[in-house]
């Protein structure tokens, strides 16, 4: 049976970025991936301008740099041009890929296509067959995290979301937003500039409306806006915002295992990466804590 000092689970933007901090330490640390490909998340594909100078990504990544905004409401709209960009955008696939090129693969060992199907006190099985044993364990897997069902936590608070990836070109590095009461409640819908499509999509709390009501109210909403979707690619998926805390014993949760994205905006990409980094200064460090981790819980009003 293999040995590890630290497994994570999830090679998302909070397991890469904790794979990255612990690489620099002494600890074997084994990254597990369920997926064939690094970054097949469903997701709008935002990074804020938080997110952007945590990290420093470089232009190769960046696919448009957002300046422009548009707010839309039923009555009114505000266009803003700014000095500075306010989010940045990217590929998702594109954006992981450059995060596994900040590990110290020497002391990262990563594995693709290993799905976590059991998990004990200190070991877990991969696949079915093979155990794993781990001093610590990092649930980076999503808001259906198999590490948070282990460790019976809910998830009672979560955002559903609906959106259409779109065929484009000649696409303009400006954000809309949707208040739309009529349509998503208190939530909203956006329009996120891509290379070659453009990410349409909408929000809101199923409590208030539900996913069958949303994915009706959003065909509907574009329709009315002329939206052309005939060509364009259906991705729904939930937004988990149920943070009850980081450290359980031996094992963490990070990004939305841990419920760490924005019960209003959605936002998540920005809390992952803090999370991420958090967590493995945690396995560094007892009793860490960082200003940029205590900013995330003091936004989303934890």
């Amino acid at each position: 049976m293999r040995n590890y000092d630290v497994v994570i689970v999830g090679a998302g933007p909070a397991g890469l970025r904790c794979a990255e901090i612990l690489s620099k330490s002494k600890l074997s640390v084994l990254l597990l991936e369920k997926n064939p490909v690094f970054g097949d998340k469903v997701c709008a594909g935002g990074i804020t301008r938080k997110g952007f100078e945590l990290l420093n990504i470089p232009d190769k990544v960046i696919e448009h740099k957002v300046d422009e905004v548009i707010m839309y409401s039923r009555h009114y709209h505000n266009h803003k041009y700014l000095p500075v960009p306010v989010m940045y955008t990217v590929d998702r696939r594109l954006f992981a890929d450059w995060q596994v090129q900040r590990i110290n693969g020497g002391k990262v060992k990563i594995e693709k296509n290993a799905r976590v199907t059991k998990i004990n006190k200190n070991r877990l099985t991969v696949n079915g067959d093979e155990e794993i044993a781990f001093e610590y364990l990092v649930g980076a897997d999503g808001p259906n995290s198999f590490v948070r069902k282990y460790l019976k936590i809910p998830v009672e608070k979560v955002l559903a979301s609906v959106q259409y990836i779109i065929p484009a070109t000649n696409v303009k590095s400006c954000l809309k937003m949707y208040l739309d009461a009529k349509y998503f409640h208190s939530w909203y819908a956006w329009s996120f500039p891509h290379k070659n499509s453009v990410a349409v999509g909408a929000c809101c709390n199923p409590k208030y409306l539900s996913g069958k009501q949303l994915k009706t109210n959003f065909h509907n909403w574009l329709n009315e806006r002329g939206y052309d979707i005939s060509k364009a690619k259906y991705e729904s998926y939930p937004i988990s915002y149920d943070y009850r805390g980081l450290q359980f014993g031996n094992i963490f949760l990070t990004g939305e295992a841990a419920g760490l994205a924005s019960g209003f905006t959605g936002e998540g990409i920005y809390q992952s990466l803090v999370s991420g980094e958090e967590v493995a200064n945690l396995i560094l460090h007892k009793n860490y804590r960082s200003e940029n981790f205590q900013y995330i819980l003091k936004y989303n009003g934890i």
